[in-house]
């Protein structure tokens, strides 16, 4: 957008069309009511924001405002003001001089200190199942990896990202730490704001069945140590292929 002069005005500074505005408030409508079906009563305010946040329905600069946004929703600026703080504290949203708080920008940087805290995280859930997963909860882990194995032969990526996701979430519930796996449940939800995953890379895919089926032999043989030490080698290569995309990403 140009403004008087000539000059550049930033994107954060851009206003949206009619369009895209009207179908900016259907998307977060839509997702507003699915977290009302699952009756997350006090949370739906801040679910919503953040899950328009990792699906881009809000780009990275962009300004959010409370009153456009509890117009939106449907509510009151209270619960849009608690919920921004919210975010602004996981690192979703940043308060930008002059502008107020926009959505956080990702950068390298980012990149490494949430993988710095999340290797360190995932070891320690790791470690934890193998002192405490039930029998029942290994075969989980076990019929999980193998239907990733079978997505990746159809080279179906959001399959494999999603069964990913339970496959790592079972681990964390397996650790029997819920305060464990709410930090781990943000850090995966702060990398799936990066636009491609490392699972759409086909040799890392394969890597990670492979890694995968290494860990969950250890929490089977209650190995805790070894069950930590690879996960922590399995986030610490997923790392290197984020950082590889990220640099793709910004010089595309």
């Amino acid at each position: 957008m140009v403004a008087a002069g000539g000059s550049v005005m930033p994107r954060t500074a851009e206003r949206p069309g009619r369009a895209r505005a009207a179908a900016r408030g259907r998307e977060l409508a839509a997702l507003k009511r699915l977290y009302e079906r699952h009756e997350l009563r006090g949370e739906i305010v801040y679910r919503t924001m953040r899950a328009a946040i990792i699906r881009e329905i809000f780009g990275g600069g962009e300004r959010l405002q409370d009153r456009v946004l509890a117009q939106m929703l449907g509510v009151s600026r209270t619960p849009v003001r608690e919920a921004l703080q919210r975010l602004a504290s996981e690192g979703f949203v940043e308060n930008v001089p002059r502008l107020g708080l926009v959505v956080a920008e990702i950068t390298s940087q980012d990149i490494e200190d949430i993988y710095v805290m999340r290797i360190a995280l995932e070891g320690l859930a790791a470690r934890l199942a193998a002192e405490r997963a039930s029998t029942s909860e290994i075969e989980a882990m076990t019929a999980l990896n193998e239907q990733i194995a079978e997505a990746t032969e159809r080279g179906d990526v959001a399959a494999m990202t999603a069964l990913n996701k339970r496959f790592h979430e079972t681990i964390y519930g397996a650790a029997r730490n819920p305060r464990l796996a709410n930090l781990l449940d943000t850090f995966h939800d702060a990398v799936q704001r990066f636009r491609w995953s490392t699972l759409s890379v086909p040799e890392r895919a394969r890597e990670t069945i492979e890694e995968h089926r290494q860990v969950v032999e250890a929490i089977r043989t209650r190995n805790a140590a070894e069950a930590e030490r690879l996960a922590r080698l399995h986030k610490e290569r997923a790392k290197s292929v984020r950082l590889a995309l990220y640099g793709q990403q910004r010089h595309s």
